[in-house]
């Protein structure tokens, strides 16, 4: 098994709760800015992104890390991965 597809199957379990904070946040702040705006939904996919990589990956699963260690992935490679992915997709919708 390829690294990056690792990696996509890693970050699958984080794209739902993430999206669906962010979706949330992006839609309460529409009373704040009298309009839908993606930028604190950019900001809270960045920022709640470790907080679910922590609750997820190693207090509610943290033998799944054993997974990954046999393809190949360290825990610190995956943190570093999933953060990256999070941040380039944050600035995405902070941009838009």
């Amino acid at each position: 098994m390829r690294p990056l597809f690792s990696v996509f199957i890693f970050y699958k379990k984080l794209l739902v709760p993430l999206i669906t904070l962010s979706a949330l946040v992006g839609i309460f702040s529409i009373s704040a800015a009298g309009f839908f705006t993606l930028k604190g939904a950019g900001i809270t996919y960045i920022l709640f992104t470790p907080l679910f990589l922590y609750f997820i990956y190693d207090i509610r699963n943290p033998n799944e890390y054993y997974f990954y260690y046999n393809l190949g992935l360290s825990r610190l490679s995956l943190w570093i991965s999933a953060l990256s992915i999070s941040v380039i997709i944050g600035f995405i919708l902070i941009i838009i």
